[in-house]
């Protein structure tokens, strides 16, 4: 029997929408995935939220890394609260060993939580804009930690002043690349609907990728939530332009009853091919050689809107604009691709500016 379902996502927007003549191909304007090589690329797990007994975690760093390195985890940032647990070798820990890469970072907690990756900055800032700043002048990547934390519905929908504050820090800072949708064992799903509404209102020429984090405090938390990075090698250059241009896909376990959660029942993205000239991706998705019911498959769009089910869907239908992204729910767990952007290009988009530059910051 064929291991592999074949996902096929058929694109037809109308053309007046991109100002080509009739006929023309619709356009992706874009595929955080382009250029990966399939064939070749390597899938490595990562964990980026993780604490230890450095601050509130139950388990020491060696521990937390053991276990990481027990479920195949490769890649692994120790962020305990305003304070690095790096490098591995302070805990009898080598990660070339090991086959890992140690991440250095920490987790800002003295304003709404943002993790700093890359750079060993250390910061007393009580200020959540004046951290990121500080992130990024450090030459380091953020990410918003759990932001469900610090905001609450109104109406079943995320408050314009929530929105236009998340969505004005996206904007001013490059290096703040995601956020996470799922924390630990999805404290807070509200944060799916806050992830559509920036991607409603910045794509598709401000991406925002999503993470599922495992926030660890204990060793039951470690490994619910992957992030699975595809790289040509396995270095912290790669790792961090991955991060960057969103050339990841991430998956939970915690969409499923603990009984059922299973890693190798979580489905594996094998490829997504875009056919420029038909205006078609092609989504190849293997989950432990079990074929996928059809309606496990949701599209959604703007507004956090599901458009559709189903393995085929026509991005002519009424509600796709600006972006779609995939869940494929497996039997054992849930993959979340990154979103595609739909529509016009937007070359001066943070993603195409000058980056800052890595390296280490002194500690404060």
């Amino acid at each position: 029997m064929n291991r592999r379902f074949l996902l096929l996502l058929s694109i037809g927007l109308p053309a007046i929408a991109f100002g080509p003549a009739a006929g023309a191909a619709p356009r992706l304007s874009l595929n955080p995935y382009d250029g990966v090589d399939w064939r070749h690329v390597g899938r490595h797990f990562g964990s980026f939220h993780s604490h230890t007994t450095e601050s509130d975690g139950k388990l020491s760093p060696a521990a937390v890394i053991d276990r990481h390195h027990a479920i195949g985890h490769d890649v692994l940032a120790l962020t305990d609260h305003n304070r690095n647990t790096w490098p591995w070798s302070r805990f009898d820990r080598d990660p070339e060993r090991l086959g890992m890469l140690a991440i250095p970072g920490n987790e800002l907690s003295r304003h709404d939580h943002t993790l700093s990756l890359f750079t060993d900055l250390e910061t007393d800032t009580k200020d959540h804009e004046t951290g990121i700043r500080e992130i990024q002048e450090a030459g380091g990547l953020s990410v918003l930690a759990h932001p469900g934390r610090y905001w609450k519905p109104e109406g079943g929908k995320v408050p314009a002043d929530v929105l236009d504050r998340y969505a004005r820090l996206f904007r001013t800072y490059p290096s703040l690349v995601a956020l996470e949708v799922i924390n630990q064992a999805d404290r807070y799903p509200r944060d799916r609907a806050l992830w559509d509404a920036l991607l409603t209102e910045l794509m598709p020429s401000r991406p925002v990728w999503g993470m599922a984090n495992d926030d660890s405090h204990q060793q039951a938390h470690i490994g619910l939530n992957t992030t699975v990075l595809l790289l040509p090698q396995r270095d912290e250059a790669q790792v961090r332009a991955a991060l960057t241009d969103g050339r990841f896909y991430f998956t939970t376990l915690t969409s499923h009853p603990e009984a059922r959660r299973d890693r190798d029942r979580t489905p594996v993205i094998r490829e997504i091919a875009h056919d420029r000239s038909a205006g078609t991706l092609m989504l190849e998705v293997d989950c432990g050689g079990e074929p996928l019911p059809a309606d496990r498959i949701r599209w959604i769009s703007s507004g956090g809107e599901e458009v559709h089910r189903g393995p085929v869907l026509d991005l002519a239908l009424e509600g796709i604009d600006k972006y779609v992204r995939a869940e494929i729910a497996g039997s054992g767990g849930t993959t979340y691709t990154q979103p595609f952007g739909i529509g016009a290009e937007n070359p001066s988009h943070p993603r195409n500016t000058a980056a800052p530059t890595p390296g280490r910051s002194p500690r404060r």
